[in-house]
């Protein structure tokens, strides 16, 4: 809720919080019976804070949708650029656009339509 109004009255944009629990819901909603082997595999995610890592790794598993090949390759590039992860998963609306040619306006309504994605997409049973 909050994040949403910082998006319409500042147009700042929102970043996930991943506790462990969500990111555990998550790697079993996504992945099943191989969670653990998921679970291995984020195990080399690299970042400075716990809640850093499981931001990435929540942003890896997104972008690898149910292809569990495709975390290793995720995961290599978020070793050489965590942001390229992030931006891809959290923000993909933004990803693709050039910042200096879009209005003010519609900079918020992305923002928000990237939001309500990922956020959705967090809380998804």
């Amino acid at each position: 809720m909050f994040d949403t109004l910082r998006i319409k009255l500042f147009g700042r944009q929102p970043f996930a919080k991943v506790d462990d629990k969500t990111l555990e819901r998550i790697i079993h909603r996504e992945f099943g019976n191989r969670a653990s082997e998921v679970k291995r595999k984020l195990q080399g995610v690299k970042s400075d804070t716990p809640k850093g890592k499981n931001r990435i790794s929540a942003a890896i598993i997104k972008l690898a949708g149910e292809d569990i090949n495709a975390i290793d390759n995720f995961i290599e590039i978020s070793d050489n650029d965590f942001r390229d992860v992030l931006a891809r998963a959290e923000y993909p609306g933004c990803f693709d656009l050039d910042f200096d040619r879009i209005k003010k306006d519609k900079m918020k309504q992305v923002y928000f339509a990237d939001w309500k994605d990922y956020s959705n997409w967090l809380k998804k049973i």
